[in-house]
């Protein structure tokens, strides 16, 4: 398969959260840019030439390994990666399309290396990060991810944060054009935002947030998030208000019509 399919394929796993497939995807892409970086720098072939320059293609491939070991828990592996694509500049030759590539590796470099550390436990560079998110407002949704899943980690109160990026959060509630790796946000981001409410017995918050992630989960047909938020409802169901309960069984009626026995 050409650059472009695999680049493709490799969204499509990332958005399935299936880490492992990503770190063999990423390792095939990998080093079918080396063979021919290092063996067929000029490519003529009409069916493999991609549609971009082969350096695009080895920094995403380091990119989404680290991701994937990032995902797995491998901090280790992950900063490596993040190394790796940080400086691309020995990539020759680069012309001024390799080098806008060469630095957004360099730019993306920073905030991921600042998640894979707090994520591995130095919470003491949140403070670093959130100022980083709110001058790069490109990487708040990815950021926010990463802030929720250390909060829940190591108990930690990021409510002043969220309040921060209250308007990210909002676009990101309501926006109904979303690609694969946005609905990956949106679907992670509930299911993170969910369990660090429950966490701080805000339940009210808790059941509106699930209710969100059902109808949206629904609607995309991600079963394995929308049985998450079922289960969470029913968890939830005792601190639920009237308005939420029926809004849960208008859905659940909804669900009802639609399946024929």
């Amino acid at each position: 398969m050409d650059l472009d399919v695999v680049t493709k394929m490799l969204k499509m796993t990332y958005s399935f959260e299936l880490w492992d497939k990503l770190l063999e995807l990423s390792d095939s892409l990998y080093k079918r840019v080396q063979d021919i970086y290092e063996y067929r720098r000029d490519i003529s072939d009409q069916y493999t030439k991609p549609s971009r320059h082969l350096v695009y293609y080895y920094g995403y491939s380091l990119l989404m390994k680290g991701l994937a070991y990032k995902e797995l828990e491998h901090y280790g592996e992950a900063l490596r990666c993040i190394d790796q694509y940080s400086d691309l500049s020995w990539f020759k030759p680069l012309d001024e399309e390799a080098l806008r590539e060469v630095r957004y590796y360099k730019y993306i470099s920073e905030p991921n290396r600042l998640e894979v550390l707090l994520l591995s436990g130095e919470t003491d560079i949140l403070r670093h990060y959130v100022e980083f998110l709110r001058n790069n407002p490109k990487e708040v949704l990815p950021g926010l991810m990463s802030i929720i899943k250390t909060a829940n980690k190591f108990n930690l109160n990021i409510d002043h944060e969220l309040t921060l990026f209250s308007q990210h959060i909002s676009d990101l509630l309501n926006n109904s054009s979303q690609g694969v790796i946005d609905t990956s946000y949106l679907h992670n981001f509930l299911l993170g935002i969910i369990k660090y409410k429950i966490a701080h017995s805000d339940y009210k918050a808790a059941i509106d947030y699930t209710l969100r992630l059902l109808t949206s989960t629904d609607k995309l047909e991600n079963d394995k998030f929308y049985k998450q938020a079922v289960v969470y409802f029913e968890s939830l169901r005792q601190f639920a208000s009237a308005e939420q309960v029926d809004h849960f069984h208008l859905h659940i009626t909804n669900i009802m019509e639609r399946v024929v026995i």
